[in-house]
This record gives C-alpha cells, structure tokens and sequence, in this order.
C-alpha cells in the first residue's frame, strides 16, 4: 500500500509522517490558570492538596491537553523558563502510525492567591465540635495537656485532606481546656483516642446552633474527664483497697490479697508520692507491727495475704487515722 499523501510505501492510507504533518496531533492551552491558598500553600487541583508548583502545573496542563487519538506518547516535559513563575517550556516525544513525532511549544502559567475552603472556615470561626477536656476531682498535669495538644495535633496530620479538619481556638480555663474543632466527626474519633489512652469517660451533647441549608445546624460538646488517679496511687473501690497499674485499662492489684482487680469508680486515698517506707517489727495470723514512718512510733496494721517476715520492708499510707500496710512487691512492680 502506497501513501496518498507523498507516494511511499505505508502500511496505512496515509502514512504517520504525512498525518503528522496534516493533522493536529497534540494541543495544549496557552495559559494554564493555577490556584493557590494564600494561608496555607495548598494548591487546588481536583481538590485542595499540598502538592508543589510543578504537581500543580502538571495536573491542570493534563487536564487541558487534547491528544490526537492515533497519537501514542512516550515521553513529556515542561519546566520553566527562568527563575519566576510565567513561562514554561513544554516538548513530547510520541509515534503516529509507526512514525516517531517530536513537538515543543511554549505556555505560560498565571497564579491566582484565593483562600481554600479549610482556611475560610477556620478565618470565621468555624466550629462543629467543642471537645471539653477534664480532670476528676483535680486540675488537669501539664504532661496530661502535652500529650492531648499532641494526639490533637496528629489526628489533623491524618486527615489533612479533610477541609474541616482544623482547630477554630484553645480555650484554657481553670477547671480544664477546651477545644473548638471544625468537623464533628474528628471532635467524636479524638474523644474516643484520648478517652483509650488516658483511661478517661466520654460524655456527648448537643444542641442546635442555627439553620443551614434548610436544616438544622447542631454543635456537639464531648466531654473528656481525665481520671483523678495515677499509677501506683492508692485507690478505694467499693470496699476494695488497692493499688493503681494501669490507668487506660482501670486495673489495678488489690493489696490485701494481690490479686488484679477492675477500677470502676475508685477514690484516691493516697498518692504514690505520699507512700513511705517503714519495715516489719512484728507479724502474725492478722496483723503486722510495723514502725508507723509518720509518728515514728510502733504501730498496727492489717496484714497483707502476701508473705511477710520481721525485717522485711514494707510500704505505708495514711488515710485519716488508718495506717495501710503495701507490700513492696505491689508498689515496685
């Protein structure tokens, strides 16, 4: 078969160097509009995304480029040229009917600063969730706040694509924090993250805020209360003295007997710091003489179910004019 166009021989009608010269075989706009948020940098291509310039070049010139449907690319690039954002250098090599096609032209790039959908709500004061962090019973420890400002920080990391995923204000009082958060969703999943960790109780609520889109628009509160005790804290829960493990999981051992115990709703009778350390002067069926280390007089306690001889340490707390005598073996492990 014999080309149309110039005569040579050619698999097709006409051949790949004659279409290539005849038809348009790649076309790319003149101008590639880009759009940037001003306050965070995210570029939007088929959405919002922190992507570099280039990503966002190339996205948006692909989505403008029309390509002959026998046109077959192999390789493209565009860069720019010079050091300001304007003009841009693009060439693609490709094969048309089994003939190798080279093109280049140029294009330029315009900026355009608008603010994301994330940026203008957290620029309002946008907030579906307020999640109220508390103690019970007490305030709330500086390494307690640290560690919520950084769950907080690391759930909004994850959801970045999310546009309300963002923290409107911090909000500290006496009694505890609270936090203003953009999505709902993220305020019920951080009280559910901080609530596993931290072994504290959730509570929810709402209440309607306004009308949106011919709906009723609701807030939610989640309120985070942090337990009042802390490992190795003597607690008192339901007639059962004990010493506190593990904080998250509510567990603790029971110091009579040692054994491990569920924490449902303890009191603290005294802290691990409180604890001091005495030594055994005297032990039988019930009861263990001990040297009380607050008056520094003889003194009796309760015996613990574990083994216990003259001489051997021991632990003591004070909870009013009770002295409670620990094995060391339930406060050091």
């Amino acid at each position: 078969m014999k080309c149309a166009s110039c005569g040579r021989e050619s698999d097709y009608s006409v051949c790949g160097e004659c279409l290539s010269k005849s038809a348009e075989l790649i076309s790319i706009p003149p101008v590639v509009e880009i759009i940037q948020c001003p306050k965070c940098g995210d570029f939007r291509t088929d959405r919002w995304r922190q992507v570099t310039l280039e990503e966002a070049v190339g996205f948006n010139l692909l989505k403008e480029i029309s390509i002959h449907d026998e046109f077959e690319i192999r390789d493209f690039h565009f860069y720019p040229v010079g050091d300001v954002i304007g003009r841009y250098r693009f060439y693609v090599d490709g094969t048309v009917r089994d003939h190798f096609h080279h093109f280049e032209t140029f294009f330029e790039v315009r900026l355009r600063k608008i603010a994301c959908e994330k940026c203008s709500r957290q620029a309002g004061g946008y907030y579906e969730a307020i999640l109220q962090i508390r103690a019970d019973r007490r305030k709330l420890r500086d390494e307690e706040v640290k560690r919520i400002y950084d769950l907080v920080e690391s759930s909004l990391l994850r959801e970045k694509s999310n546009p309300k995923a963002f923290v409107t204000k911090i909000e500290e009082r006496k009694e505890g924090i609270d936090i203003f958060i953009g999505d709902r969703n993220l305020g019920l999943k951080l009280s559910r993250i901080i609530s596993k960790e931290m072994g504290a109780e959730t509570k929810e609520s709402s209440k309607i805020a306004g009308r949106e889109d011919g709906r009723d628009f609701f807030r939610f509160t989640y309120l985070v209360r942090l337990p009042g005790f802390f490992r190795g804290d003597i607690v008192e829960d339901e007639g059962v003295v004990a010493v506190v493990r593990d904080v998250s999981r509510r567990k603790g051992y029971d110091i009579r007997t040692g054994k491990a115990v569920r924490l449902r709703d303890p009191a603290v009778i005294a802290r691990k710091c409180e604890l001091k350390e005495s030594s055994v002067l005297n032990v039988d069926e019930n009861t263990v003489e001990i040297l009380d280390p607050f008056t520094y007089q003889t003194a009796i306690a309760e015996k613990p179910e574990l083994t216990l001889k003259i001489g051997d340490r021991i632990y003591v707390a004070r909870h009013g004019e009770r002295l409670i005598a620990i094995h060391p073996d339930l406060v050091e492990i």
